[in-house]
């Protein structure tokens, strides 16, 4: 593996160059020092080349002397094209593990510079580290003190592979980590199941959930440096909040992962790592969802087994048990419809779980479902928990319970409609498999 930095032999480029030279001496990989000729035609001659060409090539040698000075293993490439697609190119031809560029600030042409940085952040398929500054980055390096790390922490693949990153950066040296979550807390009530409160944006219960299912996703955090999660609800974009709390807690780097949207879906949804790499006052540095680590071999703990009571509703329960290991939990679930009418435009805000006082037909269901439990269980050191909701819509009822009771697995049968039937009468196990972020196992009618 290797790095790889794009230089224009610029000041700025000289002060990313140094923190180029310092990641690689900490993660000892070989630092691929790369400037990109953009020659006009007009004018150009085989003899206006080679000139040029000799005196790029001579500070270039120059700068990866400077950089070698400090025992860093540097090879210079001189390439011709446009600077962000020979990156890219370059850094998948090596293998990099990281790519580089310096940060030239507002004033610069945007033509010129801004986007080359845009859309090397856009293409790579490695991170891409803007370098704002070098200073924090180079004394981390040499063990001097800890850096200061701001990550962006959401439910999408990108922070995953964010997350990934910030544990490398902690095996290289000590780390600080504020994992930042911003969100909107109607949002987050309906994630959850939850019905608002009168008095505060967010339910102690849902700021709770958020941090156990951030906290988890985080995972284990090897090496030095304290780590904990920051939430922040309000309506404001996710840049601001993130570039307005790096200014608050003085953080030397933010890591932030990528979709790499492009064209109309970039439009719509906006590109909170753009924004982040023009408006924040420190380096960013960008992860695409391309660059996770290997996949691992997920732990079935929780898994949540939703039934109608039928017989076919019935059978996937002890399919349920099969699946979880001793000291796991198996939560069963049914569903009532909601007593009243619901005003279609708060729906979706209401809270779909029962009163906190059950009526006598919550009981009379929740003893049921105890009665599905097989004798067994208890036995293999598998805990039940019954429950009894009222939701607006079944489907999304079973996906905010697999939320709030943070499931590792949805199993349920499948009534096998096709055709008409399903059209009509519309599919449970479909809407969850579409609308859930969990996963998911069917168990047909046998």
């Amino acid at each position: 593996m290797s790095i790889v930095f794009g230089t224009d032999f610029s000041e700025r480029a000289m002060t990313a160059a140094r923190a180029a030279a310092a990641f690689a001496r900490r993660s000892g990989e070989v630092l691929h020092l790369v400037h990109v000729t953009e020659y006009g035609s007009a004018g150009r001659t085989s003899a206006t080349d080679e000139a040029l060409r000799r005196e790029v090539s001579a500070r270039l040698e120059a700068q990866a002397a400077e950089l070698r000075a400090g025992d860093t293993r540097v090879e210079s490439h001189l390439q011709e094209g446009a600077p962000d697609e020979v990156l890219v190119e370059h850094a998948a031809a090596v293998h990099a593990s990281l790519l580089i560029v310096s940060h030239h600030g507002q004033r610069a042409p945007r033509w010129r510079i801004g986007n080359v940085a845009e859309r090397v952040v856009q293409t790579a398929r490695c991170p891409v580290l803007v370098v704002r500054s070098s200073s924090a980055l180079e004394s981390w390096s040499r063990g001097e003190r800890s850096l200061r790390v701001l990550l962006g922490l959401d439910f999408t693949p990108p922070s995953e592979a964010a997350v990934a990153w910030v544990r490398k950066l902690r095996m290289l040296g000590s780390c600080e980590v504020v994992a930042a979550h911003h969100y909107w807390g109607a949002d987050a009530h309906v994630r959850y199941g939850v019905p608002l409160s009168t008095e505060s944006e967010v339910t102690p219960e849902v700021e709770e959930a958020l941090r156990r299912d951030l906290t988890a996703r985080l995972g284990d955090m090897p090496g030095t440096g304290a780590v904990w999660v920051h939430l922040d609800p309000g309506l404001g974009r996710p840049s601001d909040s993130l570039v307005a709390l790096a200014r608050k807690e003085e953080a030397d780097l933010i890591v932030v992962g990528t979709h790499q949207r492009t064209g109309a879906s970039k439009w719509w949804y906006g590109s909170v790592s753009q924004r982040i790499i023009h408006e924040a006052p420190v380096s960013v540095l960008c992860v695409p969802a391309s660059s996770a680590t290997p996949l691992t071999i997920p732990e079935v703990r929780r898994i949540l087994a939703p039934t109608d009571l039928s017989e076919v509703g019935v059978s996937a329960i002890r399919h349920a048990y099969s699946v979880v290991p001793a000291g796991g939990t198996v939560y069963l679930l049914h569903v009532l419809e909601p007593v009243g009418g619901v005003p279609p435009l708060y729906a979706q805000y209401l809270s779909p779980q029962a009163p906190p006082i059950r009526t006598p037909e919550q009981e009379r269901l929740a003893e049921e479902l105890r009665g599905l439990v097989p004798p067994e269980a208890a036995a293999r050191g598998i805990s039940t928990r019954v429950e009894v909701v009222h939701g607006r819509k079944v489907s999304e009822a079973i996906s905010q319970a697999a939320e709030r009771f943070n499931c590792d697995v949805i199993c349920l049968a499948t009534h096998g409609r096709s055709g008409l039937s399903k059209a009509l009468l519309g599919s449970v196990a479909q809407e969850v498999i579409q609308n859930s972020a969990r996963p998911v196992l069917l168990v047909r009618p046998t």
